[in-house]
């Protein structure tokens, strides 16, 4: 009597059924894949027609600017990742402090003032500042006379023109004045206050979320009060 084996069980057998390997596929050649290379190019080349020692040392030279160019790029990367993680841990020393940013946007708070330059470009006569509410309207100006170009510093302290205080929110600055004969509207930056700070802006960078104003790169502060 014949006794029939199970063809998938060679275990009784003393057998194991063998698993295909898996190989892992290298998609980059370093150092020791090109001296390897090398060295069996070396022991394969013909007699007669030994590799010359000019082709010899261009490629060993190739490798050798391959192998330095990556080495740089890893380290450009690894500066690249130490300035990002130092320039957000000072922008992160920036929360509840006042920036100076360049633009005409300002949020009034509670029981505050807003605060801001003229960004002069030459010497302007004239000057007058005014404060517009969110509908566009002019709740206060005042007049600043003439200055020679550089930084001007003004404070609006949020009240009317009535000297009623107004309500915190969005407010604009404009300015004007007469440069060379003409009126022209004037370059202003205002002070704001920074409430947190996120990292991977667009390129990488460092988002300063302001107070009502939404966000600003780091790199755009003109000055931290």
């Amino acid at each position: 009597m014949t006794t029939g084996i199970n063809s998938t069980d060679y275990s009784e057998l003393g057998l194991n059924t063998h698993q295909a390997a898996t190989r892992e596929v290298k998609k980059e050649l370093g150092q020791a894949d090109f001296l390897a290379l090398l060295t069996t190019q070396l022991a394969y080349q013909d007699p007669t027609a030994p590799v010359d020692n000019k082709e010899f040392i261009s490629q060993m030279s190739q490798f050798a600017s391959v192998d330095s160019l990556q080495t740089l790029v890893n380290q450009f990367g690894e500066l690249s990742n130490s300035l990002t993680s130092n320039q957000a841990l000072q922008a992160s020393s920036l929360v509840g402090r006042s920036v100076l940013i360049p633009g005409s946007d300002a949020y009034l708070m509670e029981g505050a003032a807003i605060g801001g330059q003229l960004n002069l470009e030459a010497s302007t006569t004239n000057i007058r500042v005014e404060v517009k509410d969110e509908a566009g309207q002019v709740v206060f100006s005042s007049d600043f006379g003439s200055h020679e170009a550089g930084d001007v510093d003004f404070v609006w302290d949020g009240l009317d023109s009535n000297g009623e205080r107004l309500p915190p929110g969005l407010y604009s600055i404009a300015a004007y004045g007469q440069v060379g004969g003409s009126t022209e509207q004037l370059a202003t930056s205002v002070v704001a206050r920074v409430e947190s700070v996120n990292l991977g802006g667009s390129e990488g960078g460092v988002l300063l979320n302001l107070t009502g104003l939404g966000q600003i790169e780091f790199s755009d502060v003109k000055e931290i009060g």
